[in-house]
């Protein structure tokens, strides 16, 4: 049973985010729960971030509220994520990103549902999306096969989630080689390490696109970022000789079919027929997966959502 001691600890990665990582760590100092444990690292950033998260933090520790304050030189979210790691004393640990919000009972929730599952390694809940046009959307998430939804549908989003200090540890924590797609390359690693993930119904979680993010505006011009870390999926897959390996490998290919749709969509046509073309030629590849692979990237090309929600059974 989790006490009121300290049991988690939130760690906000910060990179030139002076206009709104105030806004984060306000929506963290409004939770519901005490105490909590908070550690902001500052990764390098050239504007005033670093001075204002620590003006922040001296007005708002205090003996339920712990804030430390700390900096990364090593480029990255990654890095700066795992030094806040290496700092963490409580049992369970969140990530938060600098330009997202939390709802003030989301940590109250974590805890309540780790109370009740103690089995618990990672919980997990949905989260509202704001795209640059202005658009809010929650993808659906359920609480079935968590490992499949995530390689659809990154579930285990930087936000989404709580574990086990022990468990990221365990896993090798985040991939500071990777720029692309790290939080979903950590949440397989995760899920395979582990099968105690339980889903928490409600929404407690507002994430921001912006324009300088990664992913806000295409895929096509940092290719090698996304099908990096499809190859790196598939490695971490054999290597965990998970029992449903065939199934997982087949769910990468999916991935790497609505990527090629995305290409397409952008203009890079090239690159998404080389992509496209080495799902659909791959060696052993049968009929049926080459026609649902097939269906898959035009229905997406053209616009076409929720494409696992069709071939999820098939797969």
């Amino acid at each position: 049973m989790l006490t009121k001691d300290h049991d988690i600890t939130i760690v906000v990665p910060v990179y030139n985010r002076a206009k709104l990582v105030v806004r984060t760590l306000d929506s963290i100092y409004a939770q519901t729960h005490r105490p909590i444990s908070l550690i902001i690292v500052d990764n390098n950033s050239s504007d005033d971030s670093a001075a204002i998260v620590s003006q922040w933090a001296t007005e708002h520790n205090s003996t339920d509220f712990s804030v430390s304050v700390t900096s990364e030189t090593h480029p990255g979210a990654a890095a700066a994520r795992n030094h806040g790691l290496s700092l963490v004393d409580t049992p369970l640990v969140m990530f938060f990103d600098s330009d997202d919000t939390m709802r003030p009972g989301l940590v109250e929730q974590y805890l309540h549902h780790f109370n009740r599952h103690p089995d618990a390694e990672i919980i997990y809940t949905a989260a509202y999306t704001h795209d640059l046009k202005g658009n809010t959307y929650k993808l659906k998430i359920t609480r079935h096969h968590p490992l499949r939804n995530h390689i659809y549908h990154s579930i285990l989003k930087t936000a989404g989630y709580a574990c086990h200090t022990s468990l990221i540890r365990r896993v090798g924590a985040w991939d500071t080689d990777m720029r692309g797609w790290d939080d979903w390359v950590l949440g397989i690693r995760l899920l395979l390490a582990t099968d105690k993930a339980y889903f928490m119904p409600g929404t407690y979680i507002d994430i921001y696109s912006q324009v300088e993010s990664i992913t806000a505006t295409d895929f096509s011009s940092r290719p090698r970022l996304w099908e990096d870390a499809l190859d790196r999926a598939d490695m971490i897959i054999d290597a965990a000789n998970h029992r449903d390996q065939a199934s997982l490998h087949r769910l990468i290919d999916y991935r790497r079919v609505i990527l090629a749709a995305h290409y397409a969509r952008e203009g890079a046509g090239q690159q998404a027929h080389d992509l496209y073309s080495a799902v659909i030629n791959r060696p052993g590849q049968s009929r049926r997966m080459q026609l649902l692979m097939s269906l898959v990237y035009h229905y997406t090309r053209l616009g076409g959502r929720g494409a696992a929600t069709i071939v999820n059974p098939l797969i």
